[in-house]
């Protein structure tokens, strides 16, 4: 008889307590709930980028982009930026070789100017901790759509071009990327992307033999002008919803 109270007591020593803590454990918020960092919110998205697969011009790239995240895993926007060239060590060197005394050989070769898309974007989003106390929000994202990107003509070469329509003017271009976001907060990521502008466009003109007239041949290529890009998202509005 003893020894059962004795058990019974203990029982309810055990499990008083837990009753206790199921019940507070009742009335506690949800633990379980997530940010929805991206779902029904605009990103506007300033960015720098640099092409990197250039034989006679880089094309630093300034552009904006917005973006509206219908879900937290899609989203629908568009961007515009302009590229501005710079000669590759490659593209100095050819005109270097070919200058002389009174005679300046210009690299007969084009670059970008406008670009301008709209897409779609899909997302896929994960945390991470550091140092065991610092968790870190970001996402993966892949961003596919059309656009158009304008074919410049080197400017220092233009009296020697014999056919410059053919060379310069607008281009259908489809794109494509993929990158990540990296959240400080609510409202504000950084952004890193691999972006493919692709084109049917010359990117130089033969030359004749006194090196004087440059002439782009009548078939254009499909050229892959891939650019990396660095920005910073501002997330509007700065307040999220939660999901469970």
């Amino acid at each position: 008889m003893i020894r059962g109270l004795t058990v019974l007591a203990l029982a309810l020593c055990v499990l008083m307590p837990m009753a206790a803590e199921a019940q507070d454990m009742g009335k506690a918020p949800m633990v379980r709930k997530r940010i929805t960092w991206r779902s029904d919110r605009s990103e506007l998205r300033p960015s720098l980028g640099w092409t990197l697969n250039d034989r006679y011009f880089h094309n630093f790239i300034v552009s904006a982009g917005y973006d509206y995240h219908l879900l937290d895993w899609l989203s629908v926007g568009g961007s515009a930026g302009w590229a501005f060239p710079i000669k590759t060590g490659l593209a100095k060197n050819i005109e270097e070789e070919n200058s002389m005394e009174g005679f300046h050989f210009p690299i007969p070769a084009t670059h970008l100017g406008l670009l301008a898309d709209v897409h779609l974007g899909f997302a896929y989003g994960g945390k991470a901790m550091f140092w065991g106390r610092q968790a870190i929000s970001y996402d993966f994202h892949l961003t596919a759509g059309v656009g158009v990107l304008q074919v410049r003509w080197n400017s220092e070469a233009s009296s020697r071009l014999a056919n410059e329509e053919p060379a310069a003017g607008m281009k259908l271009s489809p794109k494509i990327g993929i990158g990540m976001r990296v959240f400080f907060d609510r409202g504000f990521a950084l952004t890193l992307d691999l972006v493919d502008h692709m084109a049917a466009m010359h990117s130089a003109a033969e030359v004749s033999e006194d090196l004087r007239v440059y002439t782009f041949p009548k078939e254009e290529n499909w050229l892959n002008n891939i650019a990396a890009m660095v920005g910073f998202s501002i997330m509007m509005p700065y307040e999220t919803t939660h999901e469970e």
